[in-house]
C-alpha cells in the first residue's frame, strides 16, 4: 500500500512537472495600419497646399515604398523579427494593412523598429516579383534592386509649376536605407489580436536636419548620393507610434 502511495505521489508530481514545461503562451495576432498626415492632419492627395521649411508650397500625388524587417522588442526575451517585407501604396487601400504573417507572444514590449525600405541581402533585383519589378525597379547602372520609396508630388516656385520626383534607394553599392526606432512603442497584449499604427509624417522628409529646397535639388535625385544622403537623414523621425483599439 505504501509502496502504491509512492508511485502516486511520483507520478502525481512528473504530471505536474510536465504541465508546466509544456504550458502554452498565448499568442496575439498583429495588425499594422499604415496612416499619412502633414503635421496631425490627414493626407489631402493632388492639391497644392502644404509649405515646406523654406516657403515653397507643395502637393503630394505619389506615396509608395517598403517596410520590412518589423521588430518588436521585449525586456527579457529575444526580439521578434517578422519575415515580412510589405510595399505601401496610399492609392491602393489594402496595402495599408499589414496583418503580420506570425503573431507574436502576449505579454510586454519595450518597444518597436523597423527598416525603411530593403536591406542589402533583400534588394536585390527580380526578388519580390514581377509586378513589384516594373512599379519599383531601381536602374541597374545605379545599382539595381528596388526604390525603397517613391514620393512625388508638384511644387512652385517663381510662379512656376514644377514637378518632382523625391525618390530613395541604393545607390552604386552604397545603402541609404533607413532603420526607424518608433519613440513611445512600448506596449503590452493579452487578447488575441493586435492593432497598431505607423503614422507617416510627410512634412518631415522635408526638414530636420535638412531643410528641403525643392528648386536646389531639382526634379529628380535619384543619382545624387548627397541628396540620397540627405534622405536617409530626415527620414529618421518621419514615423510616429499609435496604439489602436485592441480586440
Amino acid at each position: 500500500m505504501k509502496l502504491l502511495s509512492v508511485i502516486l505521489i511520483i507520478a502525481l508530481i512528473g504530471f505536474s512537472s510536465s504541465c508546466k514545461n509544456n504550458k502554452i503562451t498565448p499568442e496575439t495576432a498583429v495588425s499594422v495600419h499604415f496612416i499619412h498626415e502633414v503635421d496631425g492632419n490627414a493626407l489631402e492627395l493632388d492639391t497644392i497646399k502644404y509649405t515646406n521649411a523654406v516657403g515653397q508650397n507643395y502637393s503630394i500625388k505619389t506615396v509608395k515604398y517598403f517596410v520590412s524587417h518589423i521588430t518588436f522588442h521585449r525586456a527579457n526575451d529575444e526580439d521578434i523579427i517578422e519575415p515580412d517585407i510589405h510595399f505601401v501604396n496610399i492609392r491602393d487601400s489594402s496595402s495599408l494593412l499589414l496583418t503580420l504573417t506570425n503573431s507574436i507572444p502576449s505579454g510586454d514590449y519595450t518597444g518597436i523598429s523597423f527598416v525603411y525600405g530593403l536591406v542589402q541581402e533583400d534588394n536585390i533585383s527580380g526578388n519580390l516579383g514581377l509586378e513589384l519589378d516594373r512599379l519599383m525597379e531601381w536602374p541597374v547602372p545605379m545599382g539595381g534592386g528596388y526604390h525603397y520609396m517613391k514620393l512625388e508630388g508638384e511644387y512652385i516656385f517663381n510662379n512656376v509649376t514644377n514637378f518632382f520626383n523625391f525618390h530613395s534607394g541604393g545607390l552604386n553599392g552604397t545603402a541609404y536605407e533607413i532603420h526607424i526606432d518608433l519613440p513611445n512603442s512600448a506596449f503590452s497584449t493579452t487578447s488575441e489580436a493586435q492593432n497598431i499604427g505607423f503614422t507617416m509624417n510627410i512634412a518631415n522628409w522635408f526638414q530636420n536636419p535638412v531643410n528641403w529646397d525643392f528648386d536646389y535639388w531639382g526634379s529628380g535625385i535619384m543619382g545624387n548620393a548627397d541628396a540620397q544622403a540627405a534622405v536617409q537623414q530626415n527620414g529618421a523621425d518621419v514615423f510616429t507610434f499609435v496604439n489602436l483599439k485592441t480586440n
